[in-house]
């Protein structure tokens, strides 16, 4: 009984008997049997349909069998489809023209139904595990290929704030820049696996586009983003962690200090790592004048250099540790 998943074989025989014989006989195994009577017919059917399998007469007038394989193995969709050939030769000769025509295996005319079926099925048997190993090849050579993309990417960041995780959000990997931001923007100790916050992220996929938007996170005076990492696929998340200065206000709250107006803008250009020089054409102030208010802005905080005078600042303008020069 045929059903809608049956595997189809093309039977091509220029005599009516026999295609009736294979027809009937198949037909009742289960299989969905297609027919032509001619070379030409044969493929003529093909641009239109795909076998799993063809049996196929090597005598027949006009195009014989073997031009026909010999057709069909040139065209790349239908290559990959097994041919069996129905020969009353019985030479060797003719069997090896057989092979080399592109055929696989071949029964000898008069046929008997049950060789037939038994060699069908030994070939569709063949075919089916050739794409199964094609199909696990062909999904190996994309995992080398994306995880030579995340090595060679990761060899050009180790700079950056990169993270892997695997499918259960453990951390495989993971750069001292992003350790560093996981311990400033998440409360709870990160050791082994993601934070929740992320594995929510992780999770997340847009319905409509199917990717995943990137993760903001506030803290004082800067922003992280977290966002995919290209070459993110399979088992495996690879994320950048990207963190911004968000814009500081002026240098009025540096006065809380103690120090004078002028003495807090000193300050919040060192903070901005001008130097002496740059800050006098900043404010339009004679050098010696700046280097004047820097030392009152180091008596007043307690401080001996600018480093330590910026790092006082930093602090009351609210911008996190990396950030201070």
């Amino acid at each position: 009984m045929r059903t809608e998943s049956a595997e189809s074989i093309l039977v091509v025989d220029d005599v009516p008997a026999n295609l009736g014989v294979l027809l009937e006989f198949l037909g009742a195994a289960g299989f969905e049997v297609l027919v032509a009577e001619s070379g030409r017919g044969a493929l003529e059917q093909l641009e239109f349909v795909h076998p799993d399998i063809v049996l196929l007469d090597v005598l027949m007038p006009g195009m014989d069998g073997l031009a026909v394989c010999r057709r069909l193995k040139q065209r790349p969709e239908w290559s990959d489809i097994p041919v069996i050939f129905m020969t009353a030769l019985t030479e060797t000769v003719d069997k090896v023209a057989g092979f080399a025509a592109g055929g696989v295996d071949y029964v000898t005319k008069p046929v008997q139904p049950e060789e037939v079926l038994a060699r069908v099925r030994a070939h569709l048997e063949i075919r089916r595990l050739q794409r199964e190993l094609q199909a696990k090849n062909a999904a190996l050579q994309r995992e080398v290929r994306l995880r030579l993309e995340a090595e060679d990417q990761l060899q050009e960041s180790l700079d950056q704030a990169v993270i892997v995780a695997t499918h259960d959000h453990a951390i495989q990997f993971c750069t001292k820049h992003a350790w560093h931001l996981l311990e400033r923007y998440f409360t709870a100790k990160v050791t082994t696996h993601l934070p929740a916050a992320i594995v929510a992220w992780v999770e997340s996929v847009d319905g409509a586009s199917g990717a995943r938007e990137p993760l903001t996170l506030e803290r004082t005076g800067s922003v992280l983003t977290i966002r995919p990492f290209v070459g993110s696929a399979g088992a495996r998340t690879v994320m950048l962690l990207l963190e911004e200065r968000m814009a500081i206000a002026g240098p009025e709250p540096l006065q809380s200090l103690g120090l004078t107006p002028r003495e807090a803008e000193v300050l919040f250009w060192m903070t901005q790592g001008k130097t002496s020089p740059e800050i006098a054409v900043v404010l339009d102030a004679a050098l010696n004048t700046v280097k004047k208010h820097a030392q009152n802005i180091f008596q007043k905080l307690g401080v001996e250099n600018r480093t330590a005078a910026a790092l006082r600042a930093l602090e009351v303008l609210g911008l996190p540790p990396a950030e201070r020069r």
